[in-house]
């Protein structure tokens, strides 16, 4: 039997969605029947889900998946807040930004030195941003370490990284699909399930659970000074901050977190705490700050959120999973957040296992992902369009000036971006991210 007489779901949903970009555009060139169906919208709307982490139930359809595709791989970076450091990875010798010495700028502006590079996620620490672009390469600029008050330069031997810069790995077999930022360090997550974290972008450590362990990872998310990753047997480990004098991080002799009744499917971290889903749809808290008295006591640390978890409609007495494609875990700095079938249910670090989340009530919108700073937070909708509330945060809130001094106590559209269709958003301290594509780009629903 050739190929070509295999059923049409078999050759859709069980061959072609297996394959990368390249072989696709290379198969459609074959003969008609594979140029339609490399062409067929779920084989390009799944490609947008892996390739750039967009939840699948974003409503994009009306323009195209791999029209959006194609789009998406020419985004634009936008960085906006506080600037007094430079964080913001602006030229000071680009002639065109006249405000790039300004301490604040309150309203997004593109990045143009990361334009053309791929990038599909931006994420936020303290003073710094990273960013991931789709052949694996993560950049950095700004800050790793806070300034020293009196030398106004950065801490151990830190200097600012001005315009983005790639980091710099030790091998050239990583390739990069995930990254995540503390508030003075990074982690990363490449193809081979090798986890990958630093306090200096050109000093990568490599994180070793066990020298002759086969485990690999499927998530990472970080805190203020340490680190959590999830293994594709949805147990936690806890990675503490890089050490500038090791070549690699050990952490074999560090307990694994395991829930009895159900394996963890996603993490995310604040300053202090990990925050875990079940599988079954249950949210643990655990305390983490305390590294090594949580080592020894993890119970004493470990709190689950009643009020969080989330619940079947079944009527059924048997545990029924969740669909973890349909939820998403996120956190930043001192909040949390999960977004679960259009609505979102917003909890801080320091509540106890009696704390109520907060239901963030958008009209007319549907979020799929919130972001949070220290005071300023952000959603983004299914629409591409991003909203942002809290302080002013030196202009993190990109409303303009105008919102100085004015505490936004509900979402407002940050209006400069309009005309742009934002997929990733990535907040600091007082600085914010994210990036976007014209939507002129994708009025028309067409192949290409």
């Amino acid at each position: 039997m050739n190929i070509e007489q295999l059923p049409i779901d078999i050759l859709l949903y069980h061959i072609l969605l297996r394959l990368k970009v390249t072989s696709l555009i290379q198969l459609s060139n074959t003969c008609q029947l594979f140029y339609r169906l490399c062409n067929d919208e779920s084989i390009w709307q799944y490609r947008v889900t892996i390739d750039f982490s967009l939840p699948m139930n974003t409503d994009r359809l009306k323009y195209g998946w791999k029209r959006l595709y194609i789009q998406l791989d020419c985004a634009h970076t936008y960085t906006w807040g506080e600037n007094s450091d430079k964080r913001l990875g602006f030229n000071d010798q680009d002639q065109l930004e006249r405000d790039t010495f300004m301490r604040q700028i309150t309203t997004p502006r593109e990045l143009r030195a990361l334009r053309g590079k791929g990038i599909i996620n931006i994420v936020a620490g303290g003073w710094s941003f990273h960013a991931l672009d789709r052949h694996g390469d993560v950049w950095m600029w700004g800050w790793m370490q806070p300034k020293h008050p009196f030398t106004n330069i950065g801490m151990i031997s830190q200097t600012l990284v001005r315009k983005p810069t790639r980091v710099q790995f030790p091998l050239d077999d990583v390739h990069i699909i995930s990254i995540a930022s503390g508030r003075s360090h990074a982690i990363a997550l490449d193809t081979l399930g090798r986890v990958w974290h630093w306090s200096n972008c050109w000093q990568p450590k490599q994180v070793i659970v066990n020298k002759t362990s086969t485990q690999k990872f499927i998530q990472i998310t970080a805190h203020w000074n340490s680190s959590a990753i999830l293994s594709t047997k949805g147990e936690l480990f806890l990675v503490p901050f890089p050490n500038v004098s090791q070549q690699q991080t050990m952490i074999e002799d560090h307990p694994i977190i395991t829930c009895s009744s159900s394996p963890f499917i996603q993490i995310a971290g604040t300053e202090k705490c990990t925050i875990a889903l079940t599988q079954s749809g249950r949210v643990f808290k655990f305390w983490t700050e305390r590294h090594d008295e949580f080592i020894r006591m993890p119970e004493k640390y470990t709190i689950e959120l009643i009020h969080f978890n989330i619940s079947s409609s079944s009527s059924s007495t048997t545990p029924v999973l969740v669909n973890k494609k349909s939820i998403l875990l996120s956190a930043q700095s001192r909040h949390f957040a999960i977004c679960s079938q259009g609505k979102v249910f917003i909890g801080q670090q320091d509540g106890d296992e009696h704390h109520v989340p907060q239901i963030l009530d958008i009209m007319n919108h549907e979020i799929c992902k919130v972001t949070f700073g220290d005071y300023h937070f952000g959603a983004l909708t299914t629409q591409g369009r991003l909203l942002t509330w809290g302080r002013y945060s030196s202009g993190a809130l990109g409303l303009g000036y105008d919102h100085s001094n004015i505490n936004q106590t509900r979402p407002q559209l940050v209006e400069t971006l309009n005309n742009m269709f934002v997929f990733a958003i990535g907040f600091g301290s007082i600085h914010s991210g994210c990036l976007a594509i014209p939507r002129h780009t994708l009025i028309q629903q067409q192949h290409v």
